[in-house]
């Protein structure tokens, strides 16, 4: 579950025209957090406000605004945040918080 909400959001990234996508991985003792930042047109303060709805696109596309969505509905099950927001630098930003204690690796994998 974790790894396709990594992918929506770097698919998000690279369909809102990011030409450069940055993820940085890391965690504490009790929370896993991912950050993706893009150096995209970034979110409308519009968009910022309907963060995990569904359908809520900018890129104009059917069926889009799944993604973003998805990815939210995914992290809260677990028990964990999503945060949106722009970068002083342009472009948008997207945090997930997650609780280590609801994510189980299976022995012998390294990925979440």
């Amino acid at each position: 579950m974790i790894r396709q909400a990594v992918t929506n959001l770097l698919d998000n990234a690279r369909e809102a025209g990011a030409t450069y996508i940055d993820m940085l991985v890391s965690r504490d003792n009790r929370w896993l957090h991912i950050a993706v930042r893009d150096n995209g047109p970034g979110f409308s303060e519009e968009m910022l406000a309907d963060v995990g709805k569904p359908y809520r696109s900018s890129k104009g596309k059917q069926g889009g605004g799944l993604g973003l969505f998805l990815v939210v509905n995914v992290v809260r099950k677990l028990g964990g945040r999503v945060n949106a927001s722009n970068s002083v630098e342009g472009g948008a930003m997207i945090l997930l918080r997650l609780p280590l204690a609801t994510l189980a690796l299976e022995e012998g994998r390294n990925d979440v």
